[in-house]
């Protein structure tokens, strides 16, 4: 299937930007997989060609609607992020699985994109058939042992053994404090692993998790240099971006990491 693009889209950029971890070079593309869908795809100007899955969605994975435009032409007129826009504009808010959201960011605890891509894939093909992640089901003592997971072991059994998907896809929509709430009462989930799975699976684009780029970047840039809480740099960028602050957020992280801030 050839989807043309007809905004501002960059896939290696969106893939490898810390939202989503099921992917692995494929030729001059890439092998994805997101919950039970496992397929290729390839950029070539300002077509997708997809092999495995279909347009919807790819175009929910990936976050191509006419948000993007409006959301880019609002960053225009914002001191940090405008001179970022040439070079991180083609990135992406994606909405994945919530389940294999959930699961990955437990695993992203204290951790790293290495580490973390190891754990998820380690998970999907010890329980999973085909590439496709696992879907929620008691597992044998001790089954996640070889995986190393470290302390984390602990927490994503018991979303293994507890967690109704069909409850989790059914918190999008929903009021915003309320679905973290309801998130931080998972085993292993803070707030940060609760606004990265509203940000990147369940449609919440006022989350903004912060993590040590997020905190320093905040910090430099929103509170003059001043220390800040997580809390206050999240509402802080909230205030500044709303309901496009978890896109605001991904730019930045981005930035960061490619040492442009």
């Amino acid at each position: 299937m050839r989807l043309g693009l007809n905004r501002r889209f960059d896939l290696g950029l969106t893939l490898r930007s810390g939202q989503f971890f099921r992917f692995a070079p494929d030729g001059d593309g890439f092998l994805i997989s997101d919950g039970d869908r496992v397929f290729r795809c390839r950029q070539a100007g300002r077509d997708l060609e997809i092999d495995g899955t279909d347009e919807a969605h790819a175009r929910r994975l990936f976050g191509l609607d006419g948000s993007h435009v409006a959301a880019l032409r609002a960053f225009a007129a914002d001191a940090v992020l405008a001179p970022l826009l040439a070079d991180y504009g083609g990135l992406r808010l994606m909405r994945q699985d919530p389940w294999q959201c959930l699961v990955s960011f437990v695993c992203s605890a204290m951790s790293n994109m290495k580490r973390i891509q190891a754990n998820v894939e380690g998970i999907a093909a010890a329980f999973g058939r085909g590439g496709a992640f696992p879907r929620p089901r008691p597992l044998p003592a001790g089954a996640l042992r070889p995986i190393r997971l470290g302390w984390r072991e602990k927490y994503v059994g018991q979303l293994f053994a507890t967690v109704d998907p069909a409850w989790l896809e059914g918190l999008a929509g929903r009021e915003f404090e309320d679905v973290r709430a309801q998130l931080m009462e998972l085993p292993g989930v803070g707030v940060k692993v609760a606004e990265c799975v509203m940000a990147f699976s369940l449609g919440f684009g006022e989350a903004c998790p912060v993590d040590v780029w997020i905190r320093r970047i905040g910090r430099r840039h929103f509170f003059g240099g001043r220390r800040a809480t997580d809390r206050r740099i999240a509402e802080r960028l909230r205030q500044r971006f709303g309901p496009r602050t978890a896109l605001a957020q991904q730019i930045l992280f981005a930035a960061a990491r490619d040492g442009r801030l």
